[in-house]
């Protein structure tokens, strides 16, 4: 089994599109945008088959911001550790080898 793609949600497509572009060398496919509903979406192709769709809808309620996102994404490097932000606070472990789950198998 392979994760096929983590989806964020995030208020700046185009700022988050260029961080993941330069800073993890992605390649972003073409921009989809549906105008009844003002979602528009990147998908951000990464190194080895991992991929991102980045998400934004213009008028996603406030509370809905607070709650919804995703909480932590790992990336594996191969050659250092470190835990940092992207542009919108969201959390990323690059790490240089996979890790047990932290979660007992009947989680």
């Amino acid at each position: 089994m392979k994760i096929e793609y983590l989806g964020l949600f995030v208020a700046d497509l185009e700022a988050v599109k260029d961080f993941y572009t330069k800073y993890f060398d992605g390649q972003a496919g073409p921009k989809y945008h549906n105008p009844r509903t003002g979602f528009s979406s990147y998908f951000i192709n990464l190194a080895e088959g991992a991929r991102l769709e980045l998400y934004h809808k213009a008028d996603l309620p406030q509370v809905a911001t607070e709650r919804l996102g995703l909480a932590h994404l790992a990336f594996n490097l191969g050659s250092k550790e470190a835990v940092v932000t992207d542009l919108e606070g969201n959390l990323l472990e690059l790490t240089t080898k996979k890790r047990p789950g932290k979660f007992p198998a009947s989680f």
